[in-house]
């Protein structure tokens, strides 16, 4: 797609995806940037500074909710789809009160001890894929990280904190893939269906006879504030919410990481050299969050009312995204932004946003990508 008058930075053509020369030309050029998703075409707003992009992301004037908050003649362009809804009211596409709600509840399932409690069972899960590749790969043979580590590794972690039996895993993988990789509707449709279901197996189990448990899945059934619990289609979407939260973007996280680390050989030694270093290690994942983090925007949102922002309005109904690999490297907030240094401080990126959507699953984020990198380099010392 060439660029154009409408997209001058071509934002939505593939090469864009995660392109921090062309964020770092938006944000010097035009850092609040108007385009029409050739798609659909719907009005888009990116934001690329790191002022703008905070001060969006806790702007009540933004949010999710846009069928309960936007007039009816701006709604006709985003028809309702009943089995999406299945598994989308989740608190990534909520807003207040609602969003509140769940969260009080939520929470308790991602207490810092509760987090804390899987390091040894994630770092069993990491340890297992990689003795597998120990023993398939003889030395000095290549082999795909995304394919037996860094694409496996958050599922199966998210599977086991789940409490989904491992004999279920590889169905489990099928049908998360189907869902998030987005092939065709029917797929899709279809592995919506299927995986809805054996939740709903699994959660009647849980709920019918209740046993010792320290499961998240559990966690989330009986979690309770002031008599109130998660509904069952509450449940379902947060399940989905931690598939598409907690999949995709470690995915994302672990190969972005190892790639930042290939790049530069020296920060990879020295991260070497400190793997019993704890507050080197917790440094170096921060970096890796912000230099090439797992989430290239925020996901969409729309604006409840005309806003102003950098000397342009943002007409109700429009669509904004916060860029947060360009908020991430905003040289007004970051020393050289294009070194990739494990040892920056201060380093307060967003790679896990800001404002009520902060991530609420950012210290489990954390624990795995420490786990995922640290125990790769010890496994494979000479990679």
């Amino acid at each position: 797609m060439a660029a154009t008058r409408t997209n001058p930075f071509d934002i939505f053509s593939p090469e864009a995806h995660g392109n921090h020369k062309l964020y770092e030309r938006m944000r010097r050029d035009d850092p609040v940037h108007r385009a029409v998703n050739p798609a659909t075409g719907h009005t888009c707003w990116f934001l690329t500074s790191y002022d703008h992009c905070v001060s969006f992301m806790r702007d009540r004037r933004f949010g999710k909710e846009f069928r309960a908050r936007l007039p009816s003649d701006l709604l006709a362009a985003w028809p309702p789809d009943e089995t999406y809804d299945i598994i989308n009211r989740h608190m990534l596409n909520l807003d207040e009160p609602d969003h509140a709600r769940l969260k009080s509840l939520v929470h308790k399932a991602f207490t810092p001890a509760r987090v804390n409690d899987l390091r040894s069972r994630l770092q069993s899960l990491a340890d297992d894929l990689l003795a597998a590749v120990d023993h398939d790969v003889a030395d000095g043979e290549e082999f795909d990280l995304v394919e037996r580590y860094a694409g496996v590794l958050p599922l199966q972690s998210i599977a086991a904190m789940l409490g989904i039996p491992s004999a279920d895993y590889p169905q489990f993988s099928v049908w998360t893939k189907a869902m998030l990789l987005v092939g065709d509707e029917e797929t899709v449709h279809g592995a919506i269906i299927a995986f809805s279901m054996y939740l709903h197996q699994q959660i009647d189990l849980r709920r019918e006879h209740p046993f010792p448990s320290d499961d998240l899945l559990t966690a989330l059934i009986f979690a309770e504030d002031a008599g109130d619990r998660l509904t069952r289609q509450e449940l379902l979407a947060m399940v989905f919410l931690l598939l598409a939260a907690g999949h995709e973007t470690m995915v994302n996280f672990i190969s972005n990481g190892v790639l930042s680390l290939i790049e530069n050989p020296g920060q990879m030694e020295l991260l070497q050299q400190n793997l019993d270093n704890p507050p080197v290690v917790k440094s170096a994942v921060e970096e890796m969050l912000r230099y090439n983090g797992p989430s290239d925007t925020t996901l969409a949102s729309w604006a409840f009312e005309d806003v102003e922002i950098g000397g342009k309005v943002i007409r109700q109904g429009d669509v904004v995204y916060a860029v947060l690999h360009a908020a991430n490297r905003d040289p007004a907030v970051f020393e050289n932004p294009h070194q990739f240094d494990i040892m920056r401080s201060p380093n307060n990126h967003v790679a896990f946003s800001q404002g009520i959507h902060h991530c609420l699953g950012a210290p489990l984020a954390r624990l795995e990508g420490e786990i995922a990198i640290t125990t790769l380099l010890r496994w494979l010392p000479e990679w």
